[in-house]
Protein backbone atom coordinates (compact mmCIF):
# COMPACT_ATOMS: atom_id res chain seq x y z
CA UNK A 1 0.00 0.00 0.00
CA UNK A 2 1.37 3.44 -0.83
CA UNK A 3 0.55 7.01 -1.63
CA UNK A 4 2.45 6.59 -4.90
CA UNK A 5 0.21 3.73 -6.03
CA UNK A 6 -2.88 5.75 -5.13
CA UNK A 7 -1.60 8.80 -7.03
CA UNK A 8 -0.94 6.63 -10.08
CA UNK A 9 -4.48 5.29 -9.95
CA UNK A 10 -5.95 8.77 -9.57
CA UNK A 11 -4.13 9.73 -12.75
CA UNK A 12 -6.02 6.94 -14.50
CA UNK A 13 -9.30 8.30 -13.20
CA UNK A 14 -8.48 11.57 -14.93
CA UNK A 15 -7.57 10.07 -18.29
CA UNK A 16 -9.85 7.04 -18.63
CA UNK A 17 -13.44 8.00 -19.55
CA UNK A 18 -14.82 4.61 -18.52
CA UNK A 19 -13.28 4.83 -15.06
CA UNK A 20 -14.53 8.40 -14.64
CA UNK A 21 -18.05 7.18 -15.41
CA UNK A 22 -17.65 4.41 -12.84
CA UNK A 23 -16.68 6.96 -10.21
CA UNK A 24 -20.09 8.62 -10.52
CA UNK A 25 -21.62 5.49 -8.96
CA UNK A 26 -19.30 5.53 -5.93
CA UNK A 27 -20.14 7.13 -2.60
CA UNK A 28 -17.68 5.47 -0.19
CA UNK A 29 -13.91 5.35 0.22
CA UNK A 30 -14.08 1.55 0.46
CA UNK A 31 -15.41 1.45 -3.09
CA UNK A 32 -12.55 3.59 -4.37
CA UNK A 33 -10.01 1.33 -2.70
CA UNK A 34 -11.63 -1.76 -4.24
CA UNK A 35 -11.70 -0.21 -7.71
CA UNK A 36 -8.03 0.67 -7.43
CA UNK A 37 -7.24 -2.89 -6.40
CA UNK A 38 -9.12 -4.20 -9.44
CA UNK A 39 -6.75 -2.14 -11.60
CA UNK A 40 -3.67 -3.44 -9.78
CA UNK A 41 -3.15 -0.48 -7.42
CA UNK A 42 -3.12 -1.18 -3.70
CA UNK A 43 -3.68 1.64 -1.23
CA UNK A 44 -5.73 2.41 1.85
CA UNK A 45 -7.89 5.27 3.04
CA UNK A 46 -4.98 7.23 4.47
CA UNK A 47 -3.09 6.94 1.17
CA UNK A 48 -6.17 8.17 -0.66
CA UNK A 49 -6.55 11.18 1.65
CA UNK A 50 -2.92 12.19 1.08
CA UNK A 51 -2.88 11.58 -2.68
CA UNK A 52 -6.21 13.30 -3.35
CA UNK A 53 -5.06 16.40 -1.47
CA UNK A 54 -2.67 17.15 -4.32
CA UNK A 55 -3.92 20.23 -6.24
CA UNK A 56 -3.49 18.33 -9.51
CA UNK A 57 -5.58 15.39 -8.32
CA UNK A 58 -8.15 16.93 -6.01
CA UNK A 59 -10.90 16.64 -8.63
CA UNK A 60 -10.63 12.84 -8.49
CA UNK A 61 -11.48 12.48 -4.81
CA UNK A 62 -14.22 9.87 -4.28
CA UNK A 63 -16.76 12.30 -2.88
CA UNK A 64 -18.76 14.20 -5.53
CA UNK A 65 -17.83 17.85 -5.96
CA UNK A 66 -19.82 20.35 -3.93
CA UNK A 67 -21.29 23.10 -6.11
CA UNK A 68 -20.89 26.66 -4.85
CA UNK A 69 -23.64 28.17 -2.76
CA UNK A 70 -25.83 30.75 -4.53
CA UNK A 71 -25.15 34.39 -3.72
CA UNK A 72 -27.01 35.63 -0.66
CA UNK A 73 -28.92 38.14 -2.76
CA UNK A 74 -30.15 35.57 -5.27
CA UNK A 75 -33.84 34.76 -4.75
CA UNK A 76 -34.59 31.08 -4.24
CA UNK A 77 -37.76 29.06 -4.36
CA UNK A 78 -38.44 25.92 -2.37
CA UNK A 79 -39.74 22.87 -4.20
CA UNK A 80 -40.56 19.31 -3.23
CA UNK A 81 -41.91 16.75 -5.70
CA UNK A 82 -42.83 13.07 -5.66
CA UNK A 83 -43.55 10.79 -8.61
CA UNK A 84 -44.24 7.13 -9.17
CA UNK A 85 -41.22 5.89 -11.09
CA UNK A 86 -43.33 4.22 -13.75
CA UNK A 87 -44.90 7.61 -14.56
CA UNK A 88 -41.58 9.28 -15.35
CA UNK A 89 -40.71 9.19 -19.06
CA UNK A 90 -37.56 7.24 -19.79
CA UNK A 91 -37.44 5.52 -16.39
CA UNK A 92 -38.00 1.96 -17.60
CA UNK A 93 -34.25 1.29 -17.61
CA UNK A 94 -33.98 2.78 -14.11
CA UNK A 95 -36.69 0.48 -12.77
CA UNK A 96 -34.99 -2.50 -14.40
CA UNK A 97 -31.92 -1.97 -12.19
CA UNK A 98 -33.79 -1.95 -8.87
CA UNK A 99 -33.69 -5.74 -8.21
CA UNK A 100 -29.88 -5.75 -8.44
CA UNK A 101 -29.59 -2.65 -6.26
CA UNK A 102 -31.80 -3.79 -3.39
CA UNK A 103 -29.24 -5.97 -1.66
CA UNK A 104 -28.84 -7.18 1.93
CA UNK A 105 -25.08 -7.69 2.28
CA UNK A 106 -24.27 -10.77 4.38
CA UNK A 107 -21.45 -8.73 5.92
CA UNK A 108 -24.09 -6.78 7.88
CA UNK A 109 -24.71 -8.14 11.36
CA UNK A 110 -28.41 -7.41 11.80
CA UNK A 111 -28.40 -8.50 15.45
CA UNK A 112 -25.70 -5.93 16.18
CA UNK A 113 -27.61 -3.43 14.05
CA UNK A 114 -30.75 -3.92 16.14
CA UNK A 115 -28.73 -3.19 19.29
CA UNK A 116 -28.22 0.35 17.97
CA UNK A 117 -31.93 1.18 18.05
CA UNK A 118 -32.85 3.84 20.60
CA UNK A 119 -36.44 4.81 21.36
CA UNK A 120 -35.36 8.28 22.48
CA UNK A 121 -33.63 8.83 19.13
CA UNK A 122 -36.74 7.84 17.23
CA UNK A 123 -38.86 10.17 19.36
CA UNK A 124 -36.68 13.09 18.31
CA UNK A 125 -38.19 12.91 14.81
CA UNK A 126 -41.35 14.43 16.31
CA UNK A 127 -39.46 17.48 17.57
CA UNK A 128 -39.23 20.69 15.57
CA UNK A 129 -35.65 20.45 14.23
CA UNK A 130 -34.69 24.11 14.66
CA UNK A 131 -36.25 24.35 18.11
CA UNK A 132 -34.46 24.81 21.42
CA UNK A 133 -35.77 21.41 22.51
CA UNK A 134 -34.15 19.66 19.57
CA UNK A 135 -30.87 21.56 19.87
CA UNK A 136 -30.70 20.56 23.53
CA UNK A 137 -31.39 16.93 22.65
CA UNK A 138 -28.72 16.86 19.93
CA UNK A 139 -26.19 18.40 22.30
CA UNK A 140 -26.63 15.37 24.54
CA UNK A 141 -25.79 12.84 21.83
CA UNK A 142 -22.06 13.28 22.25
CA UNK A 143 -22.20 12.41 25.95
CA UNK A 144 -23.87 9.02 25.58
CA UNK A 145 -22.00 5.78 26.26
CA UNK A 146 -23.49 3.94 23.27
CA UNK A 147 -21.80 1.26 21.17
CA UNK A 148 -19.75 2.87 18.37
CA UNK A 149 -22.27 4.01 15.79
CA UNK A 150 -23.75 7.24 14.51
CA UNK A 151 -26.76 7.84 16.76
CA UNK A 152 -28.53 9.83 14.03
CA UNK A 153 -27.89 7.17 11.38
CA UNK A 154 -29.64 3.90 12.26
CA UNK A 155 -29.48 2.36 8.81
CA UNK A 156 -26.96 0.56 6.58
CA UNK A 157 -24.74 2.33 4.06
CA UNK A 158 -24.51 -0.34 1.35
CA UNK A 159 -21.39 1.22 -0.16
CA UNK A 160 -19.39 0.57 3.00
CA UNK A 161 -19.81 -3.16 2.36
CA UNK A 162 -17.55 -4.13 -0.53
CA UNK A 163 -16.16 -7.46 0.67
CA UNK A 164 -19.07 -9.73 -0.17
CA UNK A 165 -19.73 -11.94 -3.18
CA UNK A 166 -22.59 -9.83 -4.51
CA UNK A 167 -20.81 -6.47 -4.51
CA UNK A 168 -19.56 -6.56 -8.12
CA UNK A 169 -23.05 -7.28 -9.46
CA UNK A 170 -24.46 -4.51 -7.28
CA UNK A 171 -21.80 -2.02 -8.35
CA UNK A 172 -22.32 -2.82 -12.02
CA UNK A 173 -26.03 -2.07 -11.54
CA UNK A 174 -25.17 1.27 -9.90
CA UNK A 175 -22.98 2.19 -12.85
CA UNK A 176 -25.76 1.29 -15.31
CA UNK A 177 -28.20 3.28 -13.17
CA UNK A 178 -26.10 6.43 -13.55
CA UNK A 179 -25.98 5.92 -17.31
CA UNK A 180 -29.75 5.41 -17.49
CA UNK A 181 -30.39 8.58 -15.46
CA UNK A 182 -28.03 10.65 -17.59
CA UNK A 183 -30.11 9.68 -20.61
CA UNK A 184 -33.18 11.10 -18.85
CA UNK A 185 -31.62 14.29 -17.48
CA UNK A 186 -29.64 16.81 -19.49
CA UNK A 187 -26.44 16.69 -17.50
CA UNK A 188 -24.22 14.77 -15.14
CA UNK A 189 -25.72 12.56 -12.44
CA UNK A 190 -23.78 11.31 -9.43
CA UNK A 191 -24.89 8.96 -6.71
CA UNK A 192 -24.82 10.56 -3.26
CA UNK A 193 -25.76 7.57 -1.12
CA UNK A 194 -27.09 4.00 -1.26
CA UNK A 195 -28.96 3.17 1.93
CA UNK A 196 -30.71 0.08 3.25
CA UNK A 197 -33.31 0.71 5.95
CA UNK A 198 -34.07 -2.61 7.69
CA UNK A 199 -37.16 -2.82 9.91
CA UNK A 200 -37.19 -0.22 12.71
CA UNK A 201 -34.55 2.00 11.13
CA UNK A 202 -34.27 5.76 10.82
CA UNK A 203 -32.24 8.74 9.69
CA UNK A 204 -32.76 11.58 12.13
CA UNK A 205 -33.13 15.29 11.36
CA UNK A 206 -30.44 16.62 8.99
CA UNK A 207 -30.06 19.23 6.23
CA UNK A 208 -27.41 17.98 3.71
CA UNK A 209 -26.34 21.64 3.53
CA UNK A 210 -22.74 20.64 2.79
CA UNK A 211 -23.90 19.56 -0.69
CA UNK A 212 -26.43 22.12 -1.97
CA UNK A 213 -28.45 21.54 -5.10
CA UNK A 214 -31.19 19.26 -6.34
CA UNK A 215 -31.42 15.76 -4.90
CA UNK A 216 -33.37 12.82 -6.23
CA UNK A 217 -34.02 9.72 -4.15
CA UNK A 218 -35.19 6.44 -5.66
CA UNK A 219 -37.12 4.55 -2.97
CA UNK A 220 -38.34 0.97 -3.02
CA UNK A 221 -39.26 -1.87 -0.66
CA UNK A 222 -39.09 -5.65 -0.48
CA UNK A 223 -42.90 -5.89 -0.50
CA UNK A 224 -45.96 -3.70 -0.66
CA UNK A 225 -47.45 -2.41 2.58
CA UNK A 226 -50.46 -4.41 3.72
CA UNK A 227 -51.89 -1.30 5.34
CA UNK A 228 -51.40 2.00 3.46
CA UNK A 229 -51.80 3.81 6.78
CA UNK A 230 -48.82 1.99 8.27
CA UNK A 231 -45.80 2.78 6.12
CA UNK A 232 -42.38 4.33 6.33
CA UNK A 233 -42.44 8.11 6.12
CA UNK A 234 -40.46 11.14 5.06
CA UNK A 235 -40.84 14.23 7.24
CA UNK A 236 -39.55 17.70 6.56
CA UNK A 237 -39.83 21.22 7.91
CA UNK A 238 -41.00 23.65 5.26
CA UNK A 239 -38.26 26.30 5.03
CA UNK A 240 -40.78 29.12 4.74
CA UNK A 241 -43.77 28.20 6.90
CA UNK A 242 -41.72 26.11 9.43
CA UNK A 243 -44.54 23.56 9.31
CA UNK A 244 -43.69 19.88 9.81
CA UNK A 245 -44.94 17.84 6.85
CA UNK A 246 -45.12 14.04 7.00
CA UNK A 247 -45.39 12.04 3.78
CA UNK A 248 -46.20 8.30 3.82
CA UNK A 249 -44.16 6.29 1.34
CA UNK A 250 -44.94 3.66 -1.26
CA UNK A 251 -42.90 1.34 -3.50
CA UNK A 252 -41.08 2.70 -6.57
CA UNK A 253 -41.18 6.30 -5.46
CA UNK A 254 -38.95 9.09 -6.85
CA UNK A 255 -38.55 12.08 -4.55
CA UNK A 256 -36.96 15.40 -5.54
CA UNK A 257 -36.06 18.29 -3.28
CA UNK A 258 -33.63 21.18 -3.21
CA UNK A 259 -30.93 21.56 -0.59
CA UNK A 260 -29.81 25.10 0.25
CA UNK A 261 -27.18 26.65 2.52
CA UNK A 262 -28.97 29.84 3.48
CA UNK A 263 -29.52 29.45 7.29
CA UNK A 264 -33.09 30.68 6.83
CA UNK A 265 -33.85 28.09 4.14
CA UNK A 266 -32.23 24.89 5.39
CA UNK A 267 -34.15 21.81 4.34
CA UNK A 268 -34.49 19.87 7.58
CA UNK A 269 -35.76 16.34 6.94
CA UNK A 270 -35.79 12.87 8.47
CA UNK A 271 -36.81 9.34 7.44
CA UNK A 272 -38.36 6.63 9.61
CA UNK A 273 -39.17 3.03 8.75
CA UNK A 274 -41.18 1.71 11.74
CA UNK A 275 -42.48 -1.29 9.75
CA UNK A 276 -41.37 -4.89 9.13
CA UNK A 277 -40.63 -4.04 5.49
CA UNK A 278 -37.13 -3.43 4.16
CA UNK A 279 -36.62 -0.04 2.54
CA UNK A 280 -33.91 1.05 0.09
CA UNK A 281 -33.04 4.60 -0.92
CA UNK A 282 -30.60 5.61 -3.66
CA UNK A 283 -29.71 9.29 -3.63
CA UNK A 284 -28.47 11.24 -6.65
CA UNK A 285 -27.29 14.74 -7.37
CA UNK A 286 -29.25 15.79 -10.46
CA UNK A 287 -29.08 18.84 -12.76
CA UNK A 288 -31.11 21.93 -11.90
CA UNK A 289 -32.99 21.38 -15.17
CA UNK A 290 -34.40 18.00 -14.11
CA UNK A 291 -38.04 19.14 -14.06
CA UNK A 292 -37.84 20.62 -17.56
CA UNK A 293 -36.14 17.45 -18.81
CA UNK A 294 -39.06 15.36 -17.63
CA UNK A 295 -41.62 17.84 -19.00
CA UNK A 296 -39.97 17.92 -22.42
CA UNK A 297 -40.03 14.13 -22.65
CA UNK A 298 -43.61 13.73 -21.46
Amino acid sequence: MSVEACAAFLQITQSDAQVRQQLKAMTAVAEMIRLGRAHGYHFDGRDLAVASSSPDLAATAPAPPVPPAPPATEPTVFYHHEFDMDQIPGFAAVIDELPALKIKPPTVDLARFDEGFRVEDLRSTSMVPDSTEHRRWRAGLGTRADPPHRPDFHLVNLDDHVEHAGYDTYYAAKTRLVGALEKVFSGEVRLSGSMWYPPSSYRLWHTNEEQPGWRMYLIDFDEDFADPEHTSFFRYQHPETRELITLPERPRLARFFKVEQDPDRLFWHCIVNPTRRHRWSFGCNVPDTWFDDIAVRS
